[in-house]
């Protein structure tokens, strides 16, 4: 009882250890013990199958469809050729005398000194991408291209296209975006000009030899895209610097490969077991304060470079656990030297540098990207949701090792996560649910709507985590979408589960989640059927779409088991039941109460 009572006095205390003053020895301290940790790691179960176990690994992955078909990437590089046709037609149509762009798709112009290139980035460029992932990509414009036609013309062109569906342009976001579907492969473009027109001309030259010499070999299996190197920043602003650093951090990891299948197999094996692990257990997304795609990506890469290089994935998997599980946060993670000078030519840009930024020495979980200018792709990172990935992390090394031994098999590994039921277990006192319901009537007022609540949904978990208030909050980073066909209404719920101190009699959760509700309330674009509920539930009163599997979906009423429609804006059809009680008039969202003598009376 005393150890339950105690724990959020520790909890502060680890907090002040975490946050200690930034220093060379102190860094240097912290690199030893981690380095020593990989060391350690990498000497285990020398006597297991790695073989077997790194093909059985495979099966496993192709099982839950986690490796898309070769007919599928064809499909997509067909999108994206068609696309790179699409942005030349437009590019050309800007020019001054030029002729339109219905003229020039349909004509070509093959002088490409005024087209723009075409690159992914992220899970597709890393040839890990799931069979309805979508693809990150970015225009890499000439001078003439400015962002404003990006926004204006070129989504005109793409409005027109009947190819096009589920266009949502979003110009005022951090990284300006413009999301949509061609052929049903769902595309997330974003832009970047570059000053040097001559630069992107070569480039694309270079990069069609290479494409013709592999295609004349018959072995075009990787993705051929041009080569982004350091002199593309060279007077760019900041927006575009950040558009652009995704496409040279996926070039880094895969260079860093160096073109060996084996070592690129491993990476890739590794990487896509790490996302579904963690998508099972609710650990995935940057935007809930938890892991990204390019974070893991960086983890896992880490992970193979401090380890020989016929490495397996099989023992890759498990030492990237235990030296995670085992990690000296904030302890930075560096793929590359910590301080890089800007590149001939580039103006400084700020750079993550706990000794010189206050802020960035308040990080919890750094994982810095490879090229400059340098930052900590992990920012978002808070306590409760560190706290949850180091549970995780240990219990993914323990299961990993008992599988290395031949105790276990890799599917415990991607078991339906037991969130919703282990809290239960390790509290004495009581255990509920803070559910977040967020509402819409119409599928496009939902869809702003929900991004807005869920792009602050960090500010809730992080009023409630609490130690004053004897509360600590265990967030689940997965949105359960639902649709109530009879009034049309779209839904989608978020859990944390909440702890209470031993000696906690009564908590008032409306002080706790105050700066979330301001935020949601005060929104000015806020409009009739957007509602916002926020209430307790005791684990007995979970709704039951909780417990389905994450491939699949329950009717409330008959239990029957649906498959997920092909998007998730589209939304499940998981519940059919009546709108929740709780539901507040409009921007007046207050936490309800109604149960707390239930919750918290009970001891």
């Amino acid at each position: 009882m005393e150890a339950n009572h105690d724990i959020h006095n520790r909890s502060r205390n680890r907090k002040q250890e975490r946050r200690p003053r930034w220093n060379q020895n102190t860094q240097q301290k912290w690199q030893n013990n981690n380095a020593t940790t990989i060391a350690n790691y990498t000497q285990i179960n020398g006597n297991a199958d790695h073989e077997q176990l790194t093909k059985s690994l495979h099966e496993l992955c192709i099982s839950r469809e986690l490796i898309e078909s070769s007919s599928g990437m064809e499909k997509r590089r067909r999108v994206m050729k068609d696309l790179d046709s699409m942005l030349c037609a437009w590019s050309e149509s800007l020019l001054p005398g030029s002729s339109s762009y219905a003229e020039n798709i349909t004509s070509p112009n093959l002088d490409k000194t005024a087209a723009p290139s075409l690159l992914s980035f992220g899970s597709y460029r890393l040839g890990v991408h799931t069979p309805d992932a979508d693809v990150d990509c970015l225009v890499l414009a000439p001078p003439h291209v400015t962002r404003e036609d990006f926004f204006g013309s070129w989504v005109d062109v793409l409005r027109g296209e009947d190819r096009v569906t589920e266009l949502h342009p979003v110009a005022s976001a951090y990284t300006p975006v413009i999301k949509f579907e061609m052929d049903a492969i769902k595309i997330d473009l974003i832009f970047a000009r570059v000053n040097n027109s001559k630069w992107i001309t070569e480039q694309r030259m270079k990069m069609a030899q290479l494409v013709n010499a592999s295609t004349e070999e018959g072995k075009q299996e990787e993705i051929i895209e041009m080569s982004v190197d350091d002199t593309v920043l060279i007077g760019l602003d900041e927006t575009s610097v950040r558009s652009v650093n995704g496409v040279r951090v996926g070039q880094f990891l895969l260079d860093t490969l160096d073109g060996k299948t084996t070592r690129v197999d491993n990476f890739r094996l590794t990487l896509r077991a790490v996302k579904e692990w963690a998508r099972v257990h609710g650990l995935y997304g940057n935007v809930l304060g938890f892991l990204g795609g390019v974070n893991w990506a960086i983890l896992v890469k880490h992970t193979q470079q401090s380890t020989p290089d016929d490495a397996p994935a099989s023992k890759l998997l498990h030492i990237f656990f235990t030296t995670f599980a085992n990690w000296k946060w904030p302890s930075p993670v560096f793929l590359s030297k910590q301080k890089q000078p800007p590149p001939k030519g580039v103006k400084p840009l700020p750079i993550w540098d706990p000794n010189e930024n206050y802020r960035d020495a308040m990080h919890l979980m750094p994982i810095i990207t490879p090229c400059y200018p340098q930052m900590n792709s992990s920012y978002n990172v808070g306590e409760p949701q560190l706290r949850r990935l180091r549970d995780e992390l240990s219990r993914a090394s323990k299961l990993t090792a008992q599988i290395l031994s031949g105790q276990k098999v890799w599917d415990v590994l991607f078991e339906g996560n037991d969130f919703f039921t282990q809290h239960a277990n390790y509290l004495q006192v009581s255990n509920h649910l803070s559910e977040v319901n967020i509402i819409g009537t119409d599928e496009d007022e939902f869809r702003e709507w929900f991004g807005l609540c869920e792009s602050r949904m960090r500010l809730l978990i992080a009023g409630l985590e609490s130690p004053v208030a004897g509360v600590r909050a265990y967030p689940f980073a997965k949105f359960f979408h639902m649709r109530d066909e009879g009034d049309v209404k779209y839904v989608s719920s978020f859990f944390i589960a909440l702890r209470f101190a031993y000696s906690t009699k009564r908590v008032d959760l409306g002080q706790l989640v105050t700066e979330y509700l301001q935020f949601v309330n005060q929104w000015e674009g806020r409009r009739d059927g957007m509602d916002l509920t926020v209430h307790l539930v005791a684990k007995k009163n979970l709704p039951m779409f909780v417990f389905a599997s994450n491939e699949a979906t329950v009717d409330m009423h008959s239990g029957e088991t649906k498959a997920p429609p092909p998007s998730p804006l589209k939304k499940r059809q998981l519940d059919e039941s009546e709108t929740s009680p709780y539901v507040s008039p409009l921007k007046q969202t207050r936490v309800s109460n109604e149960n707390a003598t239930e919750i918290f009376g009970q001891r």
